[in-house]
């Protein structure tokens, strides 16, 4: 396996385990960690330079995409007299899995420049969550009607 595709795969998979410990129904630490971490200069140096090599990788393995399923069989090939040997069939096999694999690398990296940035998920919970406290602790509003000092309900 190329090294390159070996990085790609890790990164997506970090990148999956970043989003999914984000969009978590739980505040607190994780997610003030995890934000922390993407904020961290030398990480988003190396979070572009992921971007860009995958950007890279991903305009090679473009034309896989073109016409997917089709060396396995499952989808009719516009050309239907073309045998193709073992070989070209595992190669374009590969090349449509590294262009899945690149195509979703770079969509979870901008899910989770989404959801870290300034307007993101994680600043909306926040604020979300301090505004629901302020408004419990500003309106205390009586359940039921008024009760005079009788025990009978006031009449209006």
């Amino acid at each position: 396996m190329d090294p390159g595709w070996f990085v790609l795969c890790l990164a997506l998979l970090l990148e999956c385990a970043l989003v999914g410990l984000l969009i978590l129904p739980i505040r607190g630490l994780l997610n003030e960690w995890v934000v922390s971490l993407l904020s961290n200069q030398g990480v988003k140096y190396a979070g572009f330079a992921i971007l860009l090599l995958d950007a890279y990788y991903f305009a090679g393995t473009m034309d896989a995409l073109s016409n997917p399923l089709v060396h396995v069989g499952i989808v009719a090939s516009p050309i239907d007299d073309v045998i193709l040997s073992c070989e070209v069939g595992l190669e374009k096999f590969r090349n449509e899995r590294n262009a899945y694999i690149t195509g979703f690398s770079l969509f979870m990296f901008l899910v989770l420049r989404r959801l870290t940035s300034s307007r993101g998920l994680v600043d909306i919970q926040s604020q979300l969550f301090h505004a629901r406290e302020t408004n419990k602790q500003s309106s205390r509003v009586p359940v039921g009607k008024p009760v005079e000092e009788s025990g009978k309900p006031k009449r209006y």
